[in-house]
Parts: C-alpha cells; structure tokens; sequence
C-alpha cells in the first residue's frame, strides 16, 4: 500500500483513538439528554462491579476464531471493557492492552505502527490479521470464521468513518440552541452516517446457526445509538433510521425528517422514537407530568431493552467458539440495558406520584 495511504491510516487512527477516549463515557448509557441526575448516578454505580475480571487477560494471545474476538474487543474499546466490570477511569488502560496484545498474537511482536494500523482497519493489517486467523483455524470452520471477521472488520472501520464524521459535529452543536442549517462538517456527518453496508452484512443473514454474526451486528448497531446522542435531530435519523428499521421492523423515519438542510418539526424525534420503543415491546408513558426529556429518556431505555431481548435470544445458541468470551459481553450489556430501563421507569413514576414537573 502507498506510504500516503497508510499515512491517512495512521492519522485516522489517531483520531478514533481520541474518539474513543471522548465515547468511552457511554457504558452503555444509551440515554440521550438524560434529565435524571439520579439515574446516571444509578448506572454508575452499577457498573463498578468487584474485580472486573477480563475477558481476555494481559498478554493473550489467542488463534483462530478468539483471534478475531480479541480483534473485536479492539475495536469496540470501551464496550468489552465496561461488560467486564472495569471502573471507567481503567478503561483506557484495559482497551489500550487488548489491542497491543492484537498486534503481538498477529506479528509475534509489539510495533506503534502496526497497532496504529490494526486500530483504524488498514486494509493490509486486518489482511495480515485475518490470514493469521485462516493459518490457526481448524479447517472445517475456516472459510466461516474468516469471512465473518472480514464483515466485522468491515464494520467497524464504516462505524469508525461515521462516529469521527458524527465527532466532528458534536465539538460545535449546542442541543439547547435553535437548530440551524447543516455545516459542512454536518453534511459529511449525514453521508457517513448513512452507510450501512458492512452492519446489515452483520444484522441481516438467513443461516439461523450464524448467531454470532447477529450478535456482533447488534453490538455494532448499538454503537451507531450511541453516535446519535448530541447530534442535531436530523442527523439522529440518519444514524439510527436505517438501523432501527433493520433490528426492530419498524417503518423508516418520516420523509421530511430525512432532509439534511432542515430541522425535523418540534415532535418528531420523540415521536419516531417512541414508536420505535413501543415496536420494541416497551412503550414510553405519555403522561403529561414528565418533561419532553424525561419522555424522550423512557423511549430510549425502551429501545435498548429491546436491544437485551435480542441479544438475549441470540446468546443461548451462540456457537462453542463464541463462549465464554463473547456470550459473557453480549449478557453483561443485556444486563446493563434492562437495568437502565427499569430505573428510567422508577424514576420517571416518582416523577409523577411527586407531581411531576413543578
């Protein structure tokens, strides 16, 4: 590959990697404006959990299909290392070692370059990786699981262009200022936003065995929610329409909310989420005591519980390469995502029986 291009490998590895740092916050806290000071303080202390025992200790260096795990867990960052249990200020230190054991189990040794490169999905390095996962698989299971990292890899590098895109916007949108027409910055935010093509690789898939595959895109979908948390509600479309559609079956978006150069009408958003929460099996209350936030935070807590109820349902036939390491990170945020759930609901009924807002 040219020098240039790894060059721009190198840079956009550089700004995932802050990125990721900035994104880290979310520990599947997939609530967007929360207005509950409690609840963020519930989930909090729900995730510090005892020991935090990883799912791949220091130094592993797995082969064949946990290579492409490890991969995995490198790319999603803070995700694998919030289901473990890790206080977040250990985040980065756990993310940063998962992927420099990557680059040792890949090369047989440790290289900035190579991790920088593994990090942001150059094209040559997730080659290497994945013929290293071809050369230690088993052969009857061998075209499966390199072509299912290829999709994830794929995936990750098209979720890495829409969150830098999406970044790039949230460092200069004000959620409480009038809305104003799209930046240039925010124009290229829709277009990455609106590329799918590696995720519905992942989400949609007619073998009823492949439920890793599922799973991963599930993850992966959940990512593109937590993309959407402080854009301009138009841009929110972008990156959730299509996706929502595709786990929940769930009617896209209005027309005219997919219009990049105007803001969506007053309701919109909350209305298309709602109903996406109800589609989900957990519809958000209605009662005019909570606030338009509060409402707004009950019907994302009702999308992610959905989100539980399928990754649920897909864990218990994950295939024996999956266990124990990505059955225990799909359960840990099913666990997280019921819970938050459940204390928006708490929440939100004190809100009422108190007399809501004063």
């Amino acid at each position: 590959m040219p020098t240039a291009v790894h060059s721009t490998y190198a840079t956009d590895a550089l700004l995932e990697d802050t990125m990721k740092r900035r994104c880290q916050r979310w520990g599947f806290a997939l609530v967007l404006g929360l207005s509950f000071s409690a609840l963020q303080t519930g989930l909090r202390s729900n995730s510090v959990q005892a020991a935090g025992v990883a799912v791949f200790p220091a130094g592993a260096q797995p082969s064949g299909y946990k290579l492409g795990l490890l991969a995995t867990a490198c790319w999603m960052g803070g995700v694998w290392s919030d289901a473990e249990g890790v206080p977040p200020a250990d985040w980065p230190n756990r993310d940063d070692q998962r992927c420099k054991d990557l680059v040792v189990s890949v090369y047989g040794q440790f290289s900035p370059a190579r991790y920088e490169q593994l990090r942001a999905g150059d094209a040559q390095a997730v080659g290497d990786l994945l013929a290293k996962m071809r050369a230690t698989e088993p052969s009857p299971t061998r075209d499966r699981t390199v072509e299912l990292f290829r999709d994830v890899a794929a995936t990750m590098h098209e979720g890495m262009l829409a969150r830098r895109s999406s970044d790039r916007v949230k460092v200069d949108y004000d959620a409480d200022a009038v809305e104003a027409k799209l930046t240039d910055d925010e124009r290229t935010a829709a277009k990455a936003l609106s590329q799918h093509t590696a995720l519905d690789r992942l989400l949609i898939t007619a073998d009823a065995t492949a439920t890793d595959r599922r799973v991963l895109g599930l993850l992966a979908a959940m990512d593109r929610m937590e993309m959407a948390r402080g854009l301009p509600k138009q841009l929110k479309f972008y990156a959730l329409g299509h996706v929502l559609t595709t786990v929940f079956d769930v009617a896209a978006p209005p027309a005219d909310a997919m219009k990049p150069t105007a803001t969506p009408r007053p309701g919109t958003w909350l209305a298309y989420l709602s109903g996406v929460a109800s589609r989900a099996g957990y519809p958000a209350s209605d009662s005019p005591a909570l606030t338009h936030k509060m409402r707004e935070t009950l019907a994302w807590t009702g999308v992610g519980h959905g989100f539980a109820d399928r990754l649920r349902r897909q864990v218990s036939a994950l295939p024996n390469p999956a266990v124990p390491e990505l059955s225990r990170i799909a359960t840990e945020v099913a666990k997280r995502l019921e819970t938050e759930r459940a204390t928006a609901e708490t929440m939100s009924k004190a809100h009422v029986q108190n007399g809501g807002a004063k």
